[in-house]
């Protein structure tokens, strides 16, 4: 029972990132394409549901139960304020959002705009592109909802909205049991409050305390979100990403891992790139550059490296990753290179406010792991993105800065979790699967996800490690600021005098007196257009 439990839990998560990606490739892609490239889809799914995780000596049980209930009563919660299926207060963002999954229920697919010349001055966005545009846009979150609403209407798309958000957080939540192998409602709670300590940074550059229900995480012009900041504003560039996170921390190989990858496309582009370091380090997990005494002719370590990488590679060589990734990937490539905004690039410059940002945003969560993570490979590349991610911009704001940093900050929020609430005992003692490939690798065990060896050169004490984690929780404590003001303002607005719920007047994009460049591509000399898509 517990093992048919954990391989449905399984199935559905990866049905959950696929059937978006699906529903995309059958209803934009001419019949001629679309057959070929879904049925190639379709055997790769196959078999990345056939390639169970790593099994793990933990399992939910029956005693268990009243956990599971209020971890699933809390998240519901969650969800619900966040303002899927508008039955609660909608953040601005949802304007546009909401644009586009009535255009997704509406409109035929592709979803076409035709503006007319005359109407192209109005707006500077659209007097610079051509009068004919396609829907250029991460969509994949509406796509299963929008056919729900195309045969039910709009009301039941909604609902079904909140559903499929609440169904993705609660998928998380169980990889994030397994993950930590503990069932506790602290991994929910940490989940939902987990943020950078934004309280302090506002204070020290405005010397003032807060509003109750303000949005303070500019406070240093640049934004790295907490969990609930993200699920309210960007929910659709956030939940499949946190649970691909959690199935790579639990994939016993690399057989699906592109294909896997591929599909974030477009789920969440700028997030996307985030990940490929994570990615890289799980295609390269157990397959560290251990030399044998004896290797000191530089021909043997150039063969070692050469073997070391081409191992990663070649255990990699399946269907699902080069057929299904590679065309997915090209595809879903082809559709979202011509997005307007996507060609506006920059760097940001170094300021004072850049230190203090990474301080109380991430660096202090990072002291504190050091001495229980610092072997771990996902520990320093956490640390090097966040660092290094606030430099680039793409775009008219700070995108780049606020997603490409979601999972690098997720994988933060889990190591917390490992540190405050994972069992010492489960550190991982998997043998290393290139030794068999290499000789020159030493046989030596991998380094796994949860293998986070607290026995170290430090040499720090049970009283140290407990003091260690008295101050992430403070730490913690003290950046539940931003998300409590995020859930406040949800509640404020959604009950009387304001009763706001919907976000909802922008109603289509087709309006050439709204700002919508970020969401259009031009038809013209678009190659997705002119050879992939479908046409009405």
């Amino acid at each position: 029972m517990r093992q048919k439990l954990d391989r449905v839990m399984y199935e559905i998560s990866v049905v959950y990132i696929a059937l978006p990606v699906f529903i995309f490739l059958a209803g934009w892609l001419r019949i001629i394409v679309a057959i070929p490239v879904c049925v190639i889809f379709l055997i790769s799914v196959y078999l990345m549901l056939k390639n169970k995780p790593e099994p793990v000596a933990w399992h939910l049980t029956k005693a268990q139960g009243g956990i599971l209930i209020a971890s699933v009563i809390l998240l519901a919660v969650w969800v619900f304020l966040s303002g899927q299926g508008g039955f609660a207060f909608q953040n601005s963002d949802y304007q546009y959002r909401n644009a586009i999954f009535h255009d997704l229920i509406d409109k035929s697919w592709p979803v076409i705009y035709s503006f007319p010349s005359q109407n192209a001055a109005v707006s500077a966005s659209i007097a610079s592109t051509p009068s004919i545009d396609i829907l250029t846009y991460y969509i994949a979150f509406w796509l299963p909802g929008s056919l729900v609403g195309k045969i039910f209407g709009w009301y039941a798309a909604n609902v079904f909205l909140y559903l499929w958000a609440l169904l993705g957080v609660v998928l998380i939540a169980y990889y994030l049991f397994r993950t930590v192998r503990k069932t506790s409602i602290w991994t929910v709670l940490i989940l939902i409050f987990f943020s950078g300590m934004d309280i302090l940074g506002y204070i020290s550059v405005f010397s003032k305390l807060p509003g109750p229900i303000d949005h303070i995480e500019w406070w240093s012009g640049l934004q790295y979100s907490s969990n609930t900041t993200q699920l309210f504003w960007v929910f659709n560039q956030t939940i499949a990403v946190w649970l691909a996170i959690l199935l790579i921390m639990n994939m016993k190989n690399s057989r699906s891992l592109f294909f896997l990858y591929a599909m974030l496309l477009l789920h969440a582009p700028f997030p996307f790139l985030g990940m490929l370091p994570i990615v890289l380090w799980k295609a390269y997990q157990g397959y560290p550059l251990s030399l044998r005494s004896n290797n000191t002719v530089q021909t043997n370590l150039i063969r070692t490296i050469f073997v070391w990488l081409w191992s990663g590679v070649r255990r990699a060589i399946t269907f699902e990753n080069v057929c299904g990734g590679i065309s997915v990937l090209l595809i879903v490539y082809l559709y979202l290179s011509n997005n307007i905004s996507a060609a506006k690039t920059g760097t940001n410059s170094v300021t004072m406010n850049y230190f203090v940002f990474i301080i109380f945003e991430f660096g202090i969560f990072m002291i504190f792991l050091f001495a229980d993570h610092y072997k771990n490979p996902l520990f320093w590349i956490c640390l090097i993105s966040l660092i290094v991610i606030p430099f680039f911009r793409i775009g008219t704001s700070q995108d780049f800065c606020m997603r490409v940093s979601i999972p690098a900050l997720f994988m933060v929020q889990i190591m917390v979790q490992q540190t405050l609430i994972g069992k010492a005992a489960l550190r991982g003692t998997a043998k290393n699967p290139a030794a068999a490939d290499n000789p020159a690798i030493t046989d030596k065990p991998a380094v796994t996800a949860d293998a986070l060896p607290r026995a170290n050169k430090y040499a720090l004490t049970e009283h140290d490690m407990k003091l260690i984690r008295v101050m992430l929780a403070v730490v913690l404590l003290i950046g539940t600021v931003v998300p409590i003001q995020e859930i406040s303002r949800s509640v404020v607005y959604t009950l009387p005098p304001y009763n706001v719920t919907w976000a909802d007047t922008v109603k289509t994009l087709a309006n050439s007196e709204i700002q919508s460049s970020n969401f259009l591509g031009s038809v013209k000399d678009n190659l997705f257009y002119e050879y992939l898509a479908r046409k009405s």
